[in-house]
């Protein structure tokens, strides 16, 4: 009998205890998830449409960095290349 009663007494002594520690944890989860949201709100990541017109831009930028040589070659490179396309195509 005796021993039934320690059994409910220690049980009640360690849900009182174990209240503030479940409720600090979640409070702290919370916190956290809160902070996450923050951040990623200050520093969204670019969609890919951004990413693509940021490409563009930068090959613009080298085209323009060319020389009237290098366009040329440029330009004769890439008729070849078609013109193997075609004659690919043709046959």
């Amino acid at each position: 009998m005796f021993y039934s009663e320690r059994i409910t007494i220690y049980k009640e002594k360690e849900s009182i205890f174990m209240k503030p520690i479940i409720s600090g944890i979640i409070l702290l989860f919370g916190l956290f998830y809160f902070l996450q949201l923050g951040l990623n709100y200050l520093n969204p990541k670019p969609n890919a449409l951004e990413n693509i017109e940021q490409k563009l831009d930068q090959a613009e930028k080298e085209q323009s960095v060319l020389t009237e040589t290098e366009k040329k070659l440029q330009t004769e490179s890439q008729t070849k290349e078609w013109e193997e396309v075609d004659s690919q195509t043709d046959k």
